[in-house]
């Protein structure tokens, strides 16, 4: 049956229009659709199966297209959020408020940020044993780059003075030596992970479906699932879960499917888990994942010049990969044909990225590629980045969440270059947003307020980054629609045209004139809906 959505106030993917529409659904999809006249609109009313939104602002379903979405819907439904923490005393409070979040055994959290905090640190191991002396304890800082455990998770993990940091991770210490609790990159917080019981698969079913009503009150429809930093996701589960919900009727999101691969050795893993995907019309596959950097907050992410703090210290970050490694790993990988993307934060990363990239296009075995985060370019970058037709995933609202802690540790002058997305747009290079959920809210009002108006959560720092980068609404939009749909790479989705999803976000009110009041922007009401 022939369903009928009435538009008045509406983008379809590439520009905002304001005429009578009528989109005509047919199995899922828009059979038809053009613009009326005021007569047509009074016979189409008189029809069954007609929804009228044109006092609504209509757009394509939003696609969040860099969100760990299967990680961030078990931090919902079992773990414990602390981003409104801005002191130890509060970090106390929550812990101590919280004690019946204990689920296996672990009491696990997620989100802390010590650039938000009144003492600008991470609670080491001794002030979570004042708590919780018995129970263990991890949380990640909001970029997952790093956590924070307490006493007992140590002892249970065997990590002690005597244990060497792994390779392209580091342990946290005291002046004495002994761990204090703060672990950086996957690596050394797989040393606590790996011991914290796992996740049964009616457990991630279950917060899938959770997670993915959330999702749908913000107005995404597609995200693009990039899987675990680690050992926090089990990979084989997480598709069989998805596989699961999508065969039987129960994945109310459109998921495109991305493996993490974390070395070498893990390449013929994940290529044989790739092949275990079943592909539908609410789940694709959409590719690889290599991690080539860390996270600038942690001082981890791989630059051309030393970071600002500590002041007169040798630090440039750190490659995740032996480079040889990795140029061998995104040579098999590509071999498959299926997309890569590629985390990239530091100008070094990047080009050591694009350098990888060149040489395998070079030997003629090329897949198609983006460059994920990808903070800091010149414009030698961007123009390799061009010539290379590589795309760019990146989340803008990182420059409101954590663009002064950015600053503080790179330096103003380094931070001029951050996030140059008009740039990267008018040189026709594909440029998707995200939130990289669970770093930070999956609410594309976020992304969409930092990519117009450019601020800092302080603003201490928005005279960097605001300037000639800011997008229009228009633009905005775009990020998260059509430019999506290039870089996730699923051909039905991101545009209200004919063959297309009829995925659907609607407005309770027209986001032009919100301002650039986040308030207001986050009072809009966006619901996604496929007809």
């Amino acid at each position: 049956m022939e369903k009928y959505v009435i538009a008045r106030k509406y983008f379809d993917g590439y520009s905002i229009h304001n005429s009578d529409h009528v989109f005509i659904v047919k199995d899922g999809v828009i059979s038809k659709n053009y613009d009326i006249n005021e007569e047509t609109v009074k016979e189409l009313l008189k029809k069954e199966n007609v929804v009228d939104y044109r006092n609504k602002f209509v757009t394509p379903g939003l696609i969040d297209s860099h969100n760990h979405f299967t990680l961030t819907s078990l931090k919902l439904k079992y773990q414990v959020n602390f981003a409104s923490v801005r002191s130890f005393s509060q970090f106390l409070d929550m812990l101590e408020n919280n004690r019946d979040k204990v689920v296996h055994g672990w009491f696990q959290g997620y989100a802390i940020n010590e650039y938000d905090m009144e003492e600008r640190q991470l609670p080491d191991r001794r002030v979570m044993d004042t708590i919780f002396p018995d129970t263990p304890v991890f949380i990640t800082q909001m970029t997952e780059h790093y956590g924070i455990c307490n006493s007992r998770a140590l002892d249970l993990a065997g990590v002690s003075k005597d244990t060497e940091s792994p390779p392209n991770g580091k342990i946290g210490r005291y002046e004495n030596g002994e761990p204090n609790g703060i672990l950086y990159e996957a690596n050394a917080m797989d040393l606590v992970k790996k011991i914290i019981p796992e996740y049964d698969i009616n457990d991630y079913m279950e917060a899938i479906k959770f997670g993915a009503e959330k999702y749908k009150e913000t107005g995404i429809s597609t995200v693009k699932d990039m899987g675990g930093t680690g050992k926090d996701v089990n990979e084989g589960t997480r598709v069989a879960a998805l596989n699961k919900l999508a065969d039987e009727g129960d994945l109310e999101l459109r998921v495109a499917l991305v493996l993490p691969v974390y070395s070498l050795e893990d390449v013929d893993r994940k290529i044989e888990l790739w092949k275990k995907v079943h592909e539908s019309s609410r789940l694709k596959f959409s590719g690889f994942k290599m991690f080539m950097d860390g996270s600038i907050l942690s001082r981890t992410a791989w630059m051309r010049n030393n970071y600002a703090k500590p002041e007169n210290t040798e630090n440039k970050g750190i490659p995740l990969w032996n480079i040889e490694n990795f140029r061998k790993a995104l040579g098999i990988l590509s071999q498959t044909g299926q997309h890569i993307s590629i985390h990239t934060i530091g100008d070094m990363a990047i080009v050591t990225a694009l350098d990888a990239i060149e040489e395998v296009k070079n030997n003629k075995k090329s897949s198609t590629y983006t460059l994920v985060h990808c903070y800091k370019l010149d414009k030698n970058i961007i123009e390799r980045i061009k010539s290379l037709d590589v795309g760019v995933e990146t989340q803008l609202a990182f420059i409101y969440f954590i663009g002064d802690g950015l600053t503080e540790n790179i330096g103003r002058e380094q931070s001029k270059c951050l996030f140059p997305v008009k740039t990267l747009m008018m040189n026709n290079i594909p440029v998707s947003n995200g939130s990289d959920s669970p770093v930070t809210p999956f609410n594309p009002v976020y992304g969409m307020y930092s990519s117009i108006y450019r601020k800092t959560y302080t603003g201490n720092h928005s005279d960097i980054y605001d300037g000639k980068e800011g997008l229009t609404l228009e633009e905005s939009l775009k990020t998260y629609s059509s430019q999506s749909s290039l870089t996730v790479e699923w051909d039905k989705i991101g545009i209200l045209e004919d063959n297309y999803f009829s995925d659907f976000a609607v407005w309770d009110k027209n986001p032009e004139h919100t301002g650039d009041n986040l308030d207001r922007w986050l009072d809009t009401k966006i619901e996604s809906i496929s007809m």
